[in-house]
């Protein structure tokens, strides 16, 4: 414990704000999103194919558009997109405990997911830059904070559903809101396109570089066992 304590404390202070905001993530996420499903089945009634359906889609719209969130960090620099995965978070956790209508709890399903999409790529391109050398010890300290989140997250669930599914959904959007003022008021902006050239690539260009990347391209369809 005092080991990690002591590495934490000697990265600079962006990648511990990171580190912090990877452990609120996980928390105020694992503390609604496994208890979701028993809500839309038992106290909205929703018919089985109906709770896949909203869970498909929040699953689909965060790990479906992790590209267009990575572009997207490139193209407008890290921050105002960890903001903004961060502030829809906090509006789809909301919304999820106020709806109670099919076509309304899409929306805010997928609005949690896509808002994953936008600060998940952000968050990591950050760490990466801003460890440089030490970024396998920084994403080592990194997964620290994100498991500790895992294991947290529905515990604190289990006890606020048990009063009320509609307090866990206000609770974890606290969460969110919080660390969207964090790192409005103490992340400084990052991007990863530093030149005039690498800015002026066209998106399509870029997507076709990684596509020529056959190492990297095998790679991801290897990691896709991880979501079988």
């Amino acid at each position: 414990m005092m080991r990690t304590i002591a590495q934490f404390r000697s990265f600079d202070r962006p990648v511990q704000l990171l580190l912090l905001n990877q452990l609120g993530i996980n928390l105020g996420f694992y503390m609604l999103i496994p208890y979701l499903a028993g809500y839309l089945a038992g106290d909205l009634g929703l018919a089985v194919w109906m709770v896949g359906l909203v869970l498909g889609v929040r699953n689909f719209a965060q790990q479906g558009m992790f590209l267009i969130g990575g572009t997207l960090a490139d193209r407008l620099g890290y921050k105002p997109l960890i903001v903004a995965g961060c502030v829809l978070r906090t509006a789809g956790f909301g919304l999820l405990g106020l709806v109670d209508s099919v076509p309304a709890l899409i929306a805010a399903s997928a609005a949690t997911g896509f808002a994953g999409a936008l600060f998940n790529p952000a968050v990591r391109a950050y760490v990466a830059h801003d460890a440089g050398p030490r970024r396998v010890e920084a994403f080592a300290l990194f997964n620290i904070f994100y498991q500790t989140g895992i294991l947290f997250g529905p515990l604190l669930g289990l006890a606020l559903t048990g009063i009320n599914f509609r307090l866990t959904c206000g609770v974890a959007a606290g969460v969110f809101a919080v660390l969207s003022v964090l790192q409005v008021r103490a992340l400084p902006q990052r991007r990863g396109c530093d030149t005039a050239d690498q800015r002026a690539n066209s998106v399509i260009a870029e997507w076709r570089s990684v596509l020529a990347n056959r190492s990297f391209v095998l790679f991801s369809f290897a990691m896709i066992g991880s979501y079988v």
